[in-house]
């Protein structure tokens, strides 16, 4: 099936083998790297049913669909053929993001901001798309699309509405920010209400050690777009206009679903922190992480995309196993 730029969702008819499609079932859910479409692939096989495997592919800031899925090729060519890969741009037009001097605009941002009004936002325009261009079955994102599909997915889960994707592919994620205002709230309120600097409380130094080191050094670094002002969580700042950093020691659920993190070992050193803060407010058992031997970029090397699509495939095989354990 490929990979396509923003088009609607085609219909696809049952086929009725309904005695196969228990056969397959009983596979995936035994063997959770089991790859049906590849092995029919490689079988040459066609008059079985093939399974569609849609997944929304979130670019990141100062980028566009099309751009993601050029830095995607290699591993397009890779994966298997009968994944769905849909790009889409985000709402907001944008300056030119960092690393992206190869391409020419226009350029977009998913967020205007990354306060919690401006990222329930986004969070309603990706719900939007879903319903135009979905239904779909996983959510790949790059850079500020991995840290919003993390920042949707903890919402839905939170707010106890139904699961969007059964499986995440997370590339080089910046540090997700939440549309919940409870989130950091109480540490956030402390700082802002701050009279004596001397007086920082344990929960505080945490906070403010993890902002420094990445979203300050990224400021440091002209690498953050949209802009976050650091004095927001000052003395004196408005606590509800302050990105809600989803900050590991103060998130109470993790993301339930399985998840796929890869991250680029010559990128930024914040950048790789922000990658970490990606990966841990994710339920462990169910996320996998990856270094490749490049930068802030999806793989590029044959091997390290294989290694990609093997992980891929875990997260499919262990979000099937996640159905049944939910049934």
């Amino acid at each position: 099936m490929g990979s396509r730029y923003a088009e609607p969702a085609s219909e696809h008819s049952s086929t009725g083998y309904l005695p196969v499609h228990i056969s397959f079932q009983f596979l995936l859910f035994t063997f959770p790297t089991f790859n049906l479409n590849g092995l029919l692939h490689f079988l040459g096989v066609s008059f079985l049913p093939t399974f569609t495997m849609r997944v929304l592919c979130l670019h990141g800031v100062g980028s566009s669909g099309k751009m993601l899925e050029a830095q995607l090729r290699p591993f397009l060519k890779a994966v298997d053929p009968s994944f769905d890969f849909v790009f889409v741009d985000g709402p907001f037009p944008c300056e030119r993001g960092p690393g992206m001097a190869a391409f020419d605009g226009p350029f977009f941002s998913h967020t205007a901001g990354y306060s919690p009004e401006q990222m329930i936002e986004a969070h309603e325009h990706l719900d939007r798309t879903i319903d135009d261009l979905g239904p779909f079955d996983g959510i790949l994102g790059f850079s500020q699309g991995g840290a919003l599909a993390l920042s949707y997915l903890h919402r839905k889960q939170t707010q106890n509405e139904l699961r969007p994707f059964k499986f995440a592919l997370i590339m080089s994620s910046v540090i997700p920010c939440s549309a919940d205002v409870g989130v950091c709230e109480e540490v956030i309120q402390s700082l802002c209400d701050q009279t004596d600097p001397s007086a920082v409380d344990q929960d505080q130094r945490v906070f403010v050690e993890l902002l420094d080191r990445t979203v300050g050094e990224a400021r440091k670094n002209n690498a953050l777009l949209p802009d976050i002002d650091l004095s927001i969580y000052e003395a004196g700042g408005d606590p509800s206009l302050a990105p809600r950093i989803m900050h590991p020691s103060f998130v109470k659920q993790k993301i339930w679903i399985p998840t796929v993190h890869v991250a680029g070992k010559k990128d930024y050193s914040f950048m790789r922190a922000m990658s970490d803060v990606a990966y841990a407010v994710c339920e462990p058992k169910l996320a996998k992480k990856m270094v490749h031997s490049g930068g802030h970029q999806p793989p590029q090397k044959p091997s390290e995309v294989k290694e990609v699509i093997r992980a891929l495939d875990w997260a499919i095989g262990m979000s099937d196993r996640f159905a049944h354990w939910n049934l």
